[in-house]
């Protein structure tokens, strides 16, 4: 459970409380933080203070998050940098935006924590913004950089596509069918910008939610900001029934009784640089874990683990 931060300026562990009125004096001339900032990195974190009431916090984000992580967090005291959650600041910047708005709005649902129940797990969630007339969802995500095209690998002989993603491949790519390795520039073919998988899931089980409390919504469309831009790429959702698979496969993953495996897909282990217990979790794993269990270090996506929706 998140007790507290550590100083920036002393290293010192300081209580949530603490921290906050320090920021508001504005005391340490060597700490970046400011009292605002502070309180929206302490609204982010409000599940885990959940925790103490026995609540494991299962939200929407969280169960599409990696499911030791949830545990050990439930399980073990934490303290972090108030630096260190800088990511999760800036992912509540468009709260204020999108409450203004939909105060204007009589059609606009914002910042309304729904709950369903599957078995006799409770899940909640927050969706950014829902306008009710349109049956339509949009959720917000900050990025250092928003999607660019999307790439296709396919081998020159056979055509088999050899990998496919946002980011480009910078080592040769090896095709079992031909038995040869080809340079990426000469077989990348490129495609309009889509979303990442991850944040279609998240939108899918947010629909689900609100079928669950009664609210339709047939259409959505994620919205990507970063410091220069903003890039709205529509989704295609997973159907009720898929969203309804894929939320008991989570469930069920993060309530297992043994604690969960480590991440081990190449494409996952970038989240490990932004785990609060990674520490516990590699004492108990007895070794590394994310980047640096591979030899070579995979690619990072570009977007933030920031959104609105919670």
């Amino acid at each position: 459970m998140f007790k507290g931060f550590i100083c920036e300026a002393t290293s010192a562990k300081i209580s949530p409380a603490d921290c906050l009125a320090c920021a508001r004096k504005g005391t340490m001339a060597n700490c970046p933080m400011s009292a605002p900032v502070i309180e929206g990195i302490l609204g982010n974190l409000r599940a885990d203070h959940l925790r103490d009431t026995g609540d494991l916090g299962l939200t929407i984000t969280t169960l599409l998050g990696c499911p030791r992580k949830t545990r050990l967090k439930y399980e073990h005291s934490y303290w972090l940098k108030p630096t260190e959650l800088w990511w999760s600041y800036r992912g509540q910047l468009m709260h204020g935006v999108a409450a203004e708005y939909a105060r204007k709005d009589p059609y606009a649902l914002v910042e309304k924590r729904l709950a369903m129940s599957l078995a006799t797990v409770k899940i909640t969630g927050q969706p950014d913004l829902v306008l009710l007339d349109r049956q339509h969802l949009i959720d917000y995500k900050t990025t250092k950089c928003v999607p660019g095209p999307w790439r296709t690998y396919a081998c020159p002989k056979t055509g088999a596509v050899l990998r496919e993603g946002q980011f480009a491949a910078r080592y040769p790519i090896y095709c079992p069918d031909c038995d040869a390795k080809h340079a990426p520039k000469g077989i990348e073919r490129r495609g309009p910008p889509r979303a990442y998988g991850s944040h279609i899931e998240q939108v899918s089980l947010y629909r689900l939610l609100l079928a669950e409390n009664g609210i339709s919504v047939d259409t959505a469309e994620i919205i990507y900001q970063d410091m220069a831009a903003q890039l709205r790429l529509p989704v295609e959702l997973l159907s009720l029934g898929a969203a309804r698979a894929l939320l008991r496969e989570r469930v069920n993953l993060h309530i297992q009784p043994d604690l969960p495996g480590i991440l081990t897909e190449p494409g996952d282990l970038w989240a490990c640089d932004y785990c609060p217990v990674r520490g516990t979790c590699e004492e108990l794993h007895g070794g590394p874990v994310g980047k640096a269990m591979l030899k070579t270090e995979p690619e990072k996506p570009q977007t933030l683990l920031a959104g609105l929706g919670r």
